[in-house]
């Protein structure tokens, strides 16, 4: 069986230095042609590679493995919202906006909690919801109020995330022709819609760690006793 979490786990950690990155874009620390960020969005387009091939390999058509292909497809779409995301910067803009950097924040903060909640489950833990939870809790800061200011999100979510560079600001799908929302409101619909995508792995992560909680729980009950590393398939059952 192909390493699924050392996969995800780099995936997370490509997420995180995305996350990084962009919030130096936005704050004018970075450029948009940064070397850093092309090697990052390489890395993904690497990674999204190995990961199809293991998804397809032999021992893992053996297996139900659901919710590992979810996860990878709900972080590559992460991955590649944030690269886009900092590619269609307007750098000679107003500068640093403060929501869109803790929106960023709050994507970074989700991820790491993702990553320990897949390390968890790695070392045989199926204890992973407060992770998940945590994870989850990123859409919090999205607010009410600032929800409001932007639901063309809602359009922008998960299309959107695969838009071609230079298409940030693009006029979101269904509005009535002519009308575009500003700059920094359709900025802030993209953050919104790459954070549901955190979100949704968060909720994939808590169903996992439930699945896998059942089994282990089953196990002892049946006189196993021991802790094991994940049974895959358990998975999606």
């Amino acid at each position: 069986m192909p390493d699924f979490f050392s996969l995800i786990d780099r995936q997370a950690a490509i997420v995180v230095s995305l996350a990084r990155t962009t919030r130096a874009i936005l704050q004018g620390k970075e450029s948009v042609h940064s070397v850093r960020l092309l090697d990052l969005e390489q890395r993904r387009q690497e990674l999204r590679r190995r990961n199809q091939a293991a998804l397809n390999s032999p021992a893992a058509l053996t297996a139900d493995v659901g919710e590992i292909n979810w996860t990878m497809e709900a972080l590559d779409r992460v991955a590649a919202g944030l690269f886009r995301t900092a590619r269609g910067v307007d750098q000679g803009g107003s500068g640093p906006d403060e929501t869109s950097c803790l929106m960023i924040e709050a994507i970074e903060t989700a991820t790491e909690s993702l990553r320990h909640g897949y390390s968890r489950l790695a070392n045989g833990s199926p204890v992973a919801e407060c992770d998940a939870d945590a994870a989850m809790a990123s859409e919090q800061v999205l607010g009410g109020e600032r929800w409001l200011r932007f639901p063309e999100a809602a359009e922008l979510e998960p299309a959107a995330l695969s838009q071609p560079d230079g298409e940030l600001f693009a006029e979101a799908a269904g509005h009535p022709a002519g009308r575009r929302v500003g700059r920094l409101d359709e900025l802030h619909a993209k953050l919104a819609a790459i954070t549901l995508e955190v979100v949704k792995a968060g909720a994939i992560l808590r169903n996992w760690s439930r699945q896998l909680a059942a089994g282990w729980h089953d196990r002892r009950s049946c006189g196993g006793g021991q802790q094991a590393r994940p049974v895959w398939p358990l998975m999606g059952s």
